[in-house]
């Protein structure tokens, strides 16, 4: 054997090894990837799991959990998936395992939708809610009697007509809205002008800016809502008015003063209660006498109803008149005479 046969043998060996290690390490993967170390299994109950296979993802919020493992039959013909999840996630007694899908055609996967208990899933366990997937073929078949009823619906001539009447609508209408989006192009109508005139901005940035100098002279305590936002003089006076209001009420709470002694002490009102009988009295005895008079008894009541006396009176008054008279033209012949006796005397 040559020298370099033996090279060449050398490197075959090295080649075959290296192959046996990489043979080594693709099923050590392929087996971490279906079933991967450090999990723990639950199980969950489909009616259909079509298109999921043996180690697709487990994720929850769109976090990848664990993987797929064994998918099986139960008796009553459901499918029952082995769910290895990762030690370090809990899943809750009252989470949903439902089978998504990665796009519109794409790999199946189990999604755990979170729940609201606070009991967690332990190993074996069966996970009591789950949805199963809508089946394409299914939807598919579901509108197969549609489609065919609108077949028969648009084949016939009334149909055909009615779709014609249809797409006039259609076109009219789409005309109408390209009027209206020309005319509110051209800031035409109200629409146009809230798009095309630009003052109602500027109004708006006026009463923006008013708004701001407004709050800005709040802010600096000038004007009347400004003191009441920053002097705080309202507010102590405010405080003591309070405070002696307070010290009013405890001194009426403990009867002081004369209002205290108004409200807390009972002899007062029995003698308001006697001096209003009192006058209840009194009011009484005056309707009495008023009464009477009213009926013209007694002086009183004579002197207003009886018009003898005041006849009387009148004569009397007119007897004393021409008496009076009678005295005044005797005064002077009695004077004379008193005068001529003394000075014969």
């Amino acid at each position: 054997m040559t020298k370099r046969g033996g090279t060449e043998i050398k490197v075959g060996i090295f080649v075959f090894l290296g192959i046996l290690a990489l043979l080594y390490l693709t099923v050590q993967l392929a087996q971490e990837a279906l079933t991967p170390k450090d999990t723990y299994k639950i199980y969950a109950v489909f009616d259909s799991v079509s298109g999921l296979t043996k180690g697709a993802k487990v994720e929850m919020a769109g976090v990848p959990i664990g993987k797929v493992g064994e998918i099986t039959l139960t008796p009553e013909g459901k499918a029952k998936v082995e769910l290895l999840v990762y030690k370090k996630f809990k899943i809750q007694e009252d989470a949903t395992a439902v089978v998504r899908t990665f796009g519109v055609l794409g790999d199946k996967f189990i999604e755990i939708r979170p729940g609201t208990s606070q009991a967690y899933l332990s190993e074996g366990t069966v996970m009591t809610k789950t949805e199963s997937p809508v089946d394409l073929d299914q939807i598919l078949a579901s509108l197969g009697p549609t489609v065919e009823g609108l077949k028969e619906i648009l084949g016939s001539k009334e149909g055909k007509e009615n779709l014609k009447i249809l797409v006039a609508n259609i076109r009219d209408a789409s005309e109408s809205f390209k009027k209206i989006a020309d005319k509110v192009e051209k800031g035409e109508g109200t629409l146009g002008k809230l798009i095309a005139d630009d003052r109602l901005y500027k109004d708006l940035s006026a009463t923006s800016q008013s708004l701001k100098n407004i709050a800005q002279q709040i802010e600096r305590g000038e004007g009347t809502l400004g003191k009441l936002v920053k002097d705080e003089s309202l507010y102590l006076t405010l405080k003591n008015t309070a405070n002696s209001l307070e010290k009013v009420s405890k001194k009426l709470e403990k009867g002081e003063g004369t209002l205290g002694k108004l409200i807390h002490e009972d002899e007062l009102y029995k003698d308001l209660r006697v001096l209003s009988k009192d006058l209840k009295n009194a009011a009484q005895n005056l309707d009495k006498i008023l009464a009477q008079i009213e009926r013209g008894e007694g002086t009183l009541g004579k002197l207003l109803k009886d018009e003898s006396l005041y006849t009387e009176a009148k004569k009397t008054l007119k007897s004393v008149n021409r008496a009076a008279k009678g005295v005044e033209e005797q005064v002077p012949i009695s004077v004379l005479g008193t005068v001529a006796g003394a000075a014969m005397k």
